[in-house]
């Protein structure tokens, strides 16, 4: 089937008539001999977002200076009605900037008007469908993995559950004469099952998360206690390679409505990054502060530091610095900045190749 069998039914809000009247010539122009484009119009904000309300529309053509919305909250308004329609921004020469914004913001694309012809936009419109119908279809894959992520790591906690129960028994009853090498092998399996109990934890947390579905318990916690608690469980990995962990925090309670559960695992992630990564014999430190507007956090290692080119992508999921076999799932730091940002923070990182790496958490006081 020919791109052009199906017309375009294009919504365009543009105020003046003559801008108007040029495009629906130059689109019949491209148009010539096929139905390419379904032309329907409105001349300000308001008349647009009834008309998108009231009847089907596969794209609008947006001009974002109208007599009752102007720059990026035209595109807003217009994207928030229709999340699902395309839009294609016009603009003129000193507005280039602002139709960029918009189309970081979410545009399928920009012209500049004067500088098209009825080829141009007509072309325009139909990569803004496609590339909007891909986006559309991408979300929907990764909803459908998420999905299944999420299903997989529910059936997989009880077998892992019944391995972790099996062993506990065979490792409390094991007779003297038990061979040493099957003690460290049933040990191993233990720890194995461990390991596996918190991926499954960590796959269905990314899930939760980004399926919208995770309610924080808040309550007015002194964030000393969470920390403490988190440095608590993982002394016995620190004392393994003689890592020193220091806690630096205020002799006064600092107290903010955190979900002290879940602030306290992104503390447990970041200090077993830094653990992981930091030297033997080095040291790890916990920084707390509280200002005038929030809580200040900050968990600092001497490890070999993080490339520029990565420190951003390291919050993203299944993400590994150098694909490292030994750099866990990727999904922690997912986690944690995800955990950070529902409480209405900031999680970043500082850092620099053989520099060491400092993790960063801004908190807002009240929820």
């Amino acid at each position: 089937m020919s791109v052009d069998a199906t017309p375009i039914r294009a919504l365009l809000i543009e105020d003046n008539p003559g801008d108007a009247r040029l495009i629906l010539e130059m689109l019949r122009e491209a148009g010539a001999g096929s139905a390419s484009v379904a032309l329907s119009r409105a001349d300000h904000l308001a008349g647009g977002l009834e008309r998108l309300a009231d009847s089907d529309v596969d794209l609008v053509l947006l001009d974002l200076s109208l007599p009752d919305s102007r720059g990026l909250e035209t595109f807003e308004a217009v994207h928030s009605a229709a999340p699902h329609v395309p839009v294609v921004v016009l603009s003129g020469l000193d507005d280039e900037a602002l139709a960029l914004r918009a189309v970081h913001e979410g545009a399928q694309d920009y012209l500049v008007k004067g500088q098209v012809d009825g080829g141009t936009v007509l072309r325009s419109m139909r990569y803004a469908i496609e590339r909007k119908r891909l986006e559309a279809a991408r979300a929907d894959l990764e909803r459908q993995r998420d999905e299944f992520f999420s299903s997989v790591s529910h059936d997989l906690r009880t077998p892992v559950a019944a391995i972790k129960a099996a062993i506990g028994v065979v490792l409390a009853n094991e007779p003297e004469s038990m061979p040493a090498t099957l003690h460290r092998l049933l040990g191993n399996i233990d720890l194995a099952a461990d390991e596996l109990a918190k991926l499954i934890e960590d796959l269905l947390e990314m899930a939760r998360l980004r399926a919208g579905r995770v309610d924080l318990w808040r309550s007015d916690v002194d964030l000393r206690d969470v920390i403490s608690r988190a440095a608590r469980a993982i002394e016995p990995l620190t004392s393994a390679r003689r890592q020193e962990l220091l806690l630096k925090m205020p002799a006064e309670p600092v107290v903010a409505a955190v979900d002290g559960e879940r602030l306290g695992r992104v503390l447990r992630n970041l200090l077993a990054n830094a653990q992981t990564y930091g030297r033997d014999h080095g040291k790890i430190s916990v920084t707390l502060e509280g200002t005038e507007d929030g809580v200040h956090i900050a968990v600092a290692d001497d490890g070999p530091g993080i490339a520029a080119g990565d420190q951003e992508h390291i919050f993203e999921r299944f993400y590994r610095v150098g694909a490292s076999a030994s750099a866990g799932s990727g999904l922690g730091l997912a986690i944690a900045r995800g955990l950070v940002e529902l409480h209405g923070g900031r999680l970043s990182v500082d850092s620099a190749p053989g520099a060491g790496s400092t993790f960063v958490i801004n908190l807002p006081l009240a929820g």
